[in-house]
């Protein structure tokens, strides 16, 4: 019965390792994922510590710190919301043709990425007032991060 018990645990065990390689290293992650992405984050300061989240097409949302090697999942979103949120930062906010960066100690961004194609918006400089609807886009980003998923 104990042989059977450890038998299961061990074959469990293997089955979830082979599962978090696969979310790590397939279509899922945003360091191989080849549709579109959104990228929101903030960093600088003392530190110069970073948090990424990055938003893929498919829904799943991820951090990545300044410390990580790789994304931690977050969870996924609607369907729904996920397409608001492409359609406003590519049509609103005309992601691919607003050059901003004007990052400051501190930093804010906002960014779009396909394959190699990357556009981002990044303010935090004294006296240069990012397009509104960009800040609108990165509070609006920011509600749907879980708040055990936040970095403060």
């Amino acid at each position: 019965m104990l042989k059977g018990f450890l038998l299961s645990l061990s074959l469990l065990m293997v089955i979830g390792a082979s599962e978090a390689q696969t979310v790590a290293s397939g279509s899922r992650s945003p360091l191989t994922y080849k549709k579109r992405q959104i990228l929101v984050g903030k960093g600088g300061g003392f530190t110069g510590a970073s948090t990424v989240y990055c938003l893929l097409e498919n829904g799943y949302l991820y951090r990545k710190t300044g410390t990580d090697s790789l994304f931690t999942p977050l969870g996924k979103q609607p369907a729904a919301t996920t397409r608001r949120l492409f359609k406003e930062l590519e049509n609103n906010c005309r992601i691919r043709t607003t050059p901003f960066d004007h990052p400051g100690n501190t930093y804010q961004f906002v960014g779009w990425k396909k394959n190699e194609q990357e556009y981002r918006v990044t303010w935090g400089a004294n006296g240069q007032t990012v397009p509104s609807a960009f800040r609108t886009f990165y509070n609006s980003f920011m509600k749907l991060v879980p708040a055990s998923g936040r970095e403060e």
